[in-house]
């Protein structure tokens, strides 16, 4: 080949990828004409990444929205949207999820209900699991009053009792974190297979441990899993080797949990009201064979992986919600004598005897206390404050689409909106900042309309979180037991700041709270 040759083809390929990767997207892109987070991000996505990595995504998306409007490009095809319409658009109007869900959410190699791109797919797989968790259905479920029988009444209420007759404080992250899983596996499984972090020390350390060990590493499974997979081969380890195996053996005990509710039910023993595997029965039918040999039902590991997506964010969002609730309740005795004045006035208040053990029908009708309005509101201002998943949401654009007033949206753009940023516009929620559950209690029917648009602590449209209801009855019912029998102040606490992230909670991880009863 000719020297002019050979060095024409270079310069022709050369400015051919200058135009790709960096012309067009800057310049020709429908994309374009969007506000740049950043004036790399029209061609790389390394600003992203780093806000990522050093934790300041959240924050500097909400700064960025307010200075520059509701749309705003965050890589080459990245973008985030902060509207009401295009929140309708985008989770209402069925794109499909992208493999980020895959590569974080995804648990024995499998998909799950959360990590399912397609929406048909997902709506298809959703009946096998969805009828449970209808709020008729946990609001009259026997089963699920059980499990608060056991679980918060007579084991964390005389718990508390202890500490508080002691002048001893209570950690309540962790103790938050294992009521809400004990309550939500026993209605999961049964209570012959429920969990018991509440008072085993050891079974706590092992799943909460094993559980939260990996999660300072998720940036790089979130994002680089193939990198990450790789790098194990040649001995590498970007996630530590005894994170990785922790991970396993929580996996291992979810695993064993759906093992043996499978032969529970293959047996044709008749169960109790207490043992129904309330969850885990109309999937394992709407998936599997009832009937099948020990371990040999299948679709197995699939099942299972459904299974532990749900009980894991049972405990992580909810029990984050809590600690949050219980530490601005805590600085605001003013609130917590507002809550204490609803709760009793109940036809059948949630009072604590010590010694005696509490009967199903001891328990305050749910259905009285989800009326609540101040125990509703204090919830709805932490959820709104500090949303559990304030992070991007990301999807993808199956077709050429108008957002944010910006035209023909390029098919396969990923596209995303923050809870983190929704919550806290000053046009919609005034002094966004600040916890004032009087919002929800004072403003117009108008407003609360409004911030009940943009309110948005569990998702929204067909994706939107299937344990919802679940999640309000379980804290409902904790802080409707606690702030009837005691009041609670602050003991000692690391940095309650929220770590920034797609998932959060306090970057400290600790809250010490002294309990005092009621006279």
């Amino acid at each position: 080949m000719e020297p002019h040759l050979y060095y024409a083809i270079i310069l022709l390929g050369t400015a051919a990828a200058v135009f790709k990767f960096f012309l067009y997207p800057a310049f020709f892109s429908p994309l374009a004409k969007i506000p740049n987070a950043h004036w790399s991000c029209s061609f790389s996505p390394f600003w992203i990444f780093w806000m990522k990595w050093t934790k300041q995504e959240n924050s500097r998306i909400y700064k960025l929205h307010l200075e520059k409007g509701s749309t705003i490009r965050l890589s080459p095809s990245l973008v985030s949207v902060n509207s009401y319409e295009g929140l309708k658009k985008i989770y209402h109007g069925g794109f499909p999820k992208p493999e980020f869900y895959f590569n974080g959410f995804a648990v024995y190699g499998t998909d799950n209900l959360f990590t399912i791109k397609d929406n048909q797919t997902h709506a298809a797989h959703k009946k096998a699991l969805s009828s449970c968790f209808s709020k008729s259905s946990v609001m009259s479920s026997q089963t699920a009053r059980g499990a608060s029988r056991d679980i918060l009444f007579n084991r964390v209420l005389p718990l508390i009792y202890k500490a508080s007759t002691e002048d001893k404080p209570i950690e309540v992250m962790d103790l938050t974190y294992s009521y809400l899983l004990d309550t939500f596996v026993q209605w999961q499984f049964g209570r012959s297979l429920a969990s018991n972090l509440v008072e085993d020390e050891k079974e706590r350390r092992f799943y909460l441990d094993g559980f939260l060990g990996v999660a300072e590493y998720t940036f790089w499974q979130y994002h680089f899993p193939r990198l990450v997979a790789m790098l194990q081969k040649v001995g590498f380890y970007l996630i530590p080797k005894s994170a990785l195996n922790a991970f396993e053996g929580v996996e291992k005990w979810n695993l064993e949990k759906c093992d043996q509710a499978q032969q529970l039910l293959a047996s044709g023993k008749q169960l109790t009201v207490d043992d129904q595997p309330v969850a885990f029965e109309p999937a394992l039918k709407g998936m599997s064979e009832v009937h099948a040999k020990p371990q040999m039902y299948p679709k197995r590991l699939p099942l299972a992986s459904d299974m532990f997506s749900l009980n894991s964010g049972a405990f992580e969002t909810s029990g984050n919600t809590s600690t949050y609730l219980l530490y601005e309740l805590s600085r605001r005795p003013e609130w917590q004598t507002k809550l204490r004045e609803e709760l009793l006035s109940l036809s059948q208040p949630l009072k604590h005897i010590p010694g005696k053990s509490v009967e199903i029908e001891d328990i305050t009708n749910p259905q009285d206390i989800d009326k609540l309005p101040v125990l509703q509101a204090v919830l709805m201002e932490t959820l709104r404050l500090w949303p559990s998943v304030p992070g991007g949401q990301p999807r993808v654009v199956p077709r050429p689409c108008t957002l944010g007033g910006y035209h023909n949206i390029p098919a396969g753009t990923t596209v995303q909106s923050y809870a983190s940023v929704l919550h806290r516009m000053p046009d919609i929620f005034a002094e966004p900042l600040e916890w004032k559950p009087e919002r929800w209690l004072d403003s117009s029917p108008e407003q609360l309309a409004l911030m009940r648009k943009w309110f948005w602590g569990f998702g929204s449209g067909g994706r939107m979180c299937l344990g919802i209801h679940f999640a309000y009855y379980s804290i409902k019912f904790f802080f409707a037991s606690i702030y009837s029998n005691f009041t609670t102040t602050i003991h000692d606490h690391g940095d309650m700041e929220a770590s920034d992230g797609y998932l959060a909670g306090p970057i400290g991880h600790r809250l010490e709270l002294k309990f005092h009863l009621l006279e």
